[in-house]
């Protein structure tokens, strides 16, 4: 086995990238319906439905590189009555159905406005019912202080956050720059769920910290975690960069898409650095069950 699991670090991220991402649109929608009767931003919605299906199939298929036998990973499914793995099967299958379903009603019957809201709260919903089953994988692991901790939920939970509304906002804010619409305000909603995520993550990266003064396998994992220059990464740009990108969205809500590409680009190596600090913070210690 890999210390960083790297098919489980794109695997969760992807996915959560994705949740996170239509959350976002859902509080979008609810918050500014005009997004919906307003032909080019709903095309700019439509797009982006496409974009956020595909990292997710992207994503659940980049699972199965974790397994031995990919070809036999139905029979995980078996044990759903009391694996959580199974379960987590399961949930990101229903997952993929759901929002493939999501993309396309905001195709098909793209005229619905009272469909499309519901379909994203059920998409949503769906979303992070499944992350939650993922981190209940990690955290029945009673044996890894790391990861058997509500942490672990709460970090899942942060990625998705930070990558969906970030995606979200630097999407619109390009958009406004192509219709040269300076004066436009981006909803608030959006910023503050870039700034809840930040509250989040801080809180995750100082409960490990807190590890630093304990004993055995935690103070091991707290050392490996902060001894990487990933750790470095995820401060600045999970926390700096995407406090001072919030905040900037607040006031001007318009980017080139290349500012909005880089500044993207920072914050998804951000959290795919974190999560394979996660992975880390136990791989590296022997035995691992």
């Amino acid at each position: 086995m890999s210390e960083y699991e790297l098919p489980l670090v794109f695997f969760t991220v992807f996915c959560q990238w994705a949740v996170g991402a239509i959350v976002a649109i859902t509080v979008l929608i609810i918050a500014q319906p005009i997004w919906l009767s307003d032909e080019k931003r709903f095309n700019a919605l439509r797009k982006m439905a496409v974009a956020i299906l595909a990292v997710n199939i992207i994503g659940s298929l980049l699972s199965l590189l974790h397994l031995g036998s990919p070809t036999g990973a139905y029979r995980a499914i078996l044990g759903i009555g009391h694996s959580w793995l199974s379960r987590e099967i399961v949930a990101f299958f229903l997952l993929n159905t759901v929002v493939f379903s999501w993309a396309a009603i905001l195709f098909r019957f793209n005229r619905s406005q009272a469909l499309i809201r519901s379909v994203s709260l059920l998409a949503s919903v769906a979303g992070l019912a499944a992350i939650l089953v993922s981190a209940q994988v990690y955290y029945q692991m009673s044996s890894h202080p790391l990861w058997h901790s509500p942490i672990t939920h709460l970090s899942f939970i942060a990625t998705a956050l930070l990558l969906g509304f970030t995606t979200l906002s630097l999407r619109i804010s390009v958009f406004n720059a192509a219709q040269d619409d300076h004066g436009r305000q981006l909803p608030a909603l959006l910023p503050a769920g870039i700034l809840l995520a930040v509250a989040l993550m801080l809180v995750v990266i100082l409960s490990y910290s807190a590890g630093f003064s304990a004993q055995g396998k935690m103070l091991a994992s707290a050392i490996a975690l902060f001894g990487s220059g990933w750790m470095s990464w995820l401060i600045f740009a999970g926390l700096i960069i995407a406090t001072g990108l919030a905040t900037y969205l607040y006031r001007r809500p318009v980017l080139s898409a290349e500012t909005a590409s880089m500044l993207m680009l920072a914050l998804l190596c951000a959290s795919l650095g974190g999560r394979m600090l996660f992975y880390s913070g136990v791989m590296s210690q022997y035995p691992w069950f």
